[in-house]
């Protein structure tokens, strides 16, 4: 079932912990985050490999996530806080504050929904109760408590109708699936892939999702069914978020983590908290822009 698709390092720049990239048309730039560093990132598809052309912004740490907002800019979470960022990175004003159950949490996956919301969720760092959130924000900063009872969300999609929503808890190996739409409320959820460390998600045009599996070094791809297509290796143990880049959305881009890895681990994966590429075979699908539903 491995796959021999031929990856190679996008950016060899030793994130501590990246999350969130994302193909941003605006610019023709790959968008992605360091969490723990709170750095956001901004680069070309054809930039140095060394990170040296990029651009980057250091924001109050830890910054989880970043997609498209309004005015060319961004909007991002923080670690109990959504804000707008301009078009240089630069925090604008915050949209809204969510509140935890407790102390020991902090905002993680995040990404626009079809109908211009944007959709954040929480993770417990302290402890394994699981009792994080997952939020809506509408442009208009209001917050809608969406489910709880999470460990650590993460990877999120949508179908192309926005019917179906797609969310990840890592803490119990399980994407689930549960009815959406325009009103922005989540039904009941659903298995849809269980018994991997599923982190980041990726939908491709295809119906195909792509999987980072956090702990074991591969890329999964799903059958809109949930079976098992192929696995791509990756040369590092932590792989945390999948995305599509490039003017056709046809390079497949993976980022990795640094964070909990000992000495000994990170002498054998040298490259651990880089961005890699490989050839999709798959036609991505552009990200949503925040109000633009």
């Amino acid at each position: 079932m491995m796959s021999e698709r031929e990856t190679q390092v996008f950016r060899s720049t030793p994130g501590i912990l990246v999350e969130s990239i994302w193909w941003d048309a605006r610019t023709e730039e790959v968008v992605w985050v360091d969490i723990v560093a709170g750095l956001l990132h901004r680069g070309r598809l054809d930039g140095a490999v060394d990170g040296s052309e990029d651009r980057v912004v250091h924001l109050p740490p830890p910054l989880s996530a970043v997609q498209p907002g309004p005015d060319e800019g961004y909007v991002a979470s923080l670690r109990d806080s959504v804000v707008l960022l301009d078009a240089e990175g630069a925090v604008v004003r915050e949209l809204a504050r969510l509140r935890h159950r407790r102390d020991g949490m902090r905002l993680n996956e995040g990404k626009v929904d079809p109908f211009g919301r944007f959709v954040v969720g929480g993770m417990t760092v302290i402890g394994d109760t699981p009792d994080a959130d997952l939020w809506s924000v509408a442009p208009d900063g209001a917050v809608t408590v969406l489910r709880g009872g999470f460990g650590i969300t993460n990877g999120m999609e949508w179908s192309d109708d926005g019917r179906t929503m797609y969310v990840t808890d890592t803490s119990t190996q399980t994407v689930y699936r549960g009815p959406y739409g325009p009103d922005g409320l989540l039904g009941e959820l659903e298995p849809f892939v269980s018994g991997r460390p599923s982190d980041g998600l990726a939908l491709a045009a295809d119906g195909t999702f792509w999987n980072a599996l956090y702990g074991e070094g591969v890329v999964a791809r799903w059958s809109e069914a949930g079976e098992l297509i192929e696995e791509v290796a990756i040369p590092v143990p932590n792989v945390t978020s999948v995305a599509f880049a490039g003017p056709g959305l046809g390079r497949a881009l993976v980022g990795t983590a640094r964070e909990n890895l000992t000495e000994a681990q990170l002498r054998a994966a040298p490259g651990s908290g880089a961005i890699y590429m490989f050839d999709g075979g798959a036609q991505g699908r552009p990200v949503h822009a925040f109000g633009s539903a």
